[in-house]
């Protein structure tokens, strides 16, 4: 007798996810091969307390969990949330105050599309210094951009691969670097990526804005990590870093740090 069928195709799933067999799974929940196929087939169905051993023993995703509860048939203690839910918006609130609001230069909290969501002001001024783009990839796909990178050769390697993480996640994303792709904007990379010469620890990007000023900077990003909101574990931060003095007093006078 099929018990479940929906939840065990997408417990099924989420092992694929996480790149593991069902011995390794059942391993890490401290249970039987056998039991494990009986869920993912159907014959056998989840209980709460099964629920919790998979949530906590495979290190799930909040994305993750809420998908096996939606399949259970049991209440779900991870509720769906929209952008717009008081409580996201204070955790952004958050974010923008604790870290944006204590950095010095450019700071962002974007989403899994990479569009700004909070911005401290010298963040918001780079922003509308590159026409109020919507978005991180907007900003570097763009041919203003591309024409201010003055080691573009080099950088774009960089950008590439931030990119390409950043697609896995996100259609929108996936088919703005597919269109650039299409377009041979990238069609360098892989030979300065893969050719003879050492590739440096990090590659800065060397950039000279419209008024010739010239600045060097790189980038961190980081999640907040106590989150348990399938919406709000997307959430990243975003920080620009001048890698040099010069860079620094440009940063200032540019985007007025």
């Amino acid at each position: 007798m099929t018990f479940s069928e929906p939840f065990g195709s997408r417990l099924r799933s989420v092992r694929g996810e996480l790149g593991l067999t069902q011995e390794a799974a059942a391993h890490a929940i401290g249970t039987t091969q056998r039991h494990l196929s009986f869920l993912e087939t159907g014959r056998s169905a989840p209980t709460r307390k099964m629920l919790g051993r998979l949530v906590s023993a495979l290190q799930l995703s909040a994305a993750q969990r809420v998908s096996l509860f939606e399949a259970s048939g049991f209440r779900s203690p991870y509720p769906t949330r929209t952008l717009d839910d008081a409580e996201v918006q204070a955790t952004l609130d958050l974010m923008e105050a604790q870290v944006l609001g204590h950095w010095p230069f450019p700071a962002f909290v974007v989403d899994r599309d990479w569009n700004f969501l909070r911005a401290n002001g010298p963040g918001e001024r780079m922003i509308q210094a590159f026409g109020g783009v919507p978005n991180m990839h907007a900003l570097f796909l763009s041919p203003e951009f591309r024409a201010m990178v003055t080691n573009w050769e080099q950088a774009s390697g960089s950008f590439y691969t931030r990119i390409q993480s950043v697609a896995k996640r996100s259609p929108l994303v996936r088919a703005a670097l597919d269109a650039a792709v299409d377009e041979g904007r990238f069609d360098h990379v892989a030979q300065v990526l893969g050719g003879p010469e050492d590739v440096p620890v990090h590659i800065p990007i060397d950039v000279q804005l419209p008024d010739g000023a010239q600045m060097r900077f790189t980038s961190l990003h980081g999640r907040w990590v106590s989150v348990h909101d399938a919406l709000a574990e997307q959430f990243e931060v975003e920080l620009l870093v001048p890698l040099d003095r010069a860079s620094e007093g440009v940063v200032s006078s540019s985007f007025g740090v």
